[in-house]
């Protein structure tokens, strides 16, 4: 069982005057939720918390709207909570530490935060004196690099096409950025990679593209892709100048990033960026099969469809529909189990 320490300045905090005792008791909920983790950016069931909270869904939803409006908290309708005031009652000198146990934890956590939040997230440690690129925080770049035709200077060199003992050894249709479309199971992007998904923004939702701007230069812009934590934010852009000037479709952009995280589940890759490189060079070559990214984009597509089934379950709930039956009869203040229908939260 976990412990949570409020500080006893809650009391004197000026942000905390004039509330009401459903909005006090919702923040104290917030901060003290069992869903809650190390960063106080966290997804919930609404239901399953308004019946913890021992009120109705149109309770809930008043409060947790009162307390937005107070720039308390923030919310969506798929589930996540921000709470604003975490770093008041929590301390970050154990948390994000980097040498810290836990700043692990906080990354894989940091992972997980809507992109919508990144940037702000991002800026409200930064205020409290945290170097997000000191704790690997996720930063999201709004266009790639330009990039299209040359790899940064500093990049690894190629990795031979033989050298890896994980480099797949059959053929896969690939094509050049003009071919044809790509296969119907090539690993999708619409979801993270573990638990709550482990995503890293690489852009925005946009596609390549050969137009040219007011000066004459192509534009190109990226896909989303999804990198395991902690990826270091100059390897991100090393593989994606390489993906860009690789001639290898876009489609097959996230496969290539996820054959790279399966193949260091299983053992040590010094050079990342030269893997990819080496990767691109087979797949253009038609000599490219995937193989252990298979499994990553599997797990991935899992917790897409997990987030789906929740953010359907929250949407109902903050639609006002009827909650269920067990629901409305559970005591307050009473907890609730996997074992009585409802998703573990972790």
């Amino acid at each position: 069982m976990r412990q949570r320490t409020i500080s006893d300045d809650f009391w004197r905090d000026s942000q905390i005057w004039g509330l009401s005792q459903e909005d006090t008791a919702t923040l104290l909920y917030l901060l003290t939720s069992p869903s809650s983790n190390i960063i106080g950016c966290y997804r919930v069931v609404w239901r399953i918390a308004a019946a913890e909270m021992g009120w109705t869904a149109d309770q809930m939803l008043v409060v947790i709207k009162r307390l937005q409006e107070k720039d308390l908290i923030e919310y969506t309708d798929s589930g996540w909570v921000w709470v604003k005031i975490w770093w008041r009652h929590n301390s970050t000198a154990v948390a994000l530490n980097p040498k810290s146990k836990l700043i692990k934890h906080a990354r894989n956590q940091f992972a997980d935060i809507p992109r919508d939040w990144l940037d702000a997230f991002g800026k409200s440690l930064e205020a409290l004196g945290i170097s997000t690129r000191e704790i690997g925080y996720p930063c999201p770049i709004k266009a790639a690099p330009d990039a299209a035709h040359d790899a940064p200077s500093d990049a690894a060199p190629d990795a031979p096409s033989h050298a890896s003992s994980d480099a797949p050894s059959e053929n896969v249709q690939t094509h050049q950025q003009r071919g044809l479309d790509a296969p119907s199971d090539a690993a999708p992007d619409a979801a993270s990679d573990g638990a709550g998904g482990n995503r890293y923004l690489v852009s925005g939702n946009t596609t390549t593209t050969s137009s040219s701007s007011q000066d004459g230069k192509p534009v190109v812009v990226v896909p989303d892709l999804f990198f395991p934590p902690p990826t270091p934010q100059p390897e991100r852009d090393s593989i994606q100048a390489v993906l860009v000037s690789s001639g290898v479709a876009e489609e097959f952009w996230q496969m290539l990033v996820d054959e790279l995280y399966g193949a260091r589940m299983h053992r040590e890759i010094s050079n990342p960026v030269g893997y990819i490189r080496g990767m691109a060079e087979r797949a253009i070559s038609g000599t490219f099969t995937p193989e252990r990214g298979i499994n990553v984009a599997k797990k991935r597509e899992e917790a897409a469809a997990q987030a789906r089934h929740d953010e359907a379950q929250n949407k109902a709930f903050l639609d006002g529909q009827p909650t269920s039956a067990i629901c409305r009869s559970i005591r307050p203040g009473c907890r609730l189990s996997p074992s009585m229908g409802f998703p573990k939260l972790n």
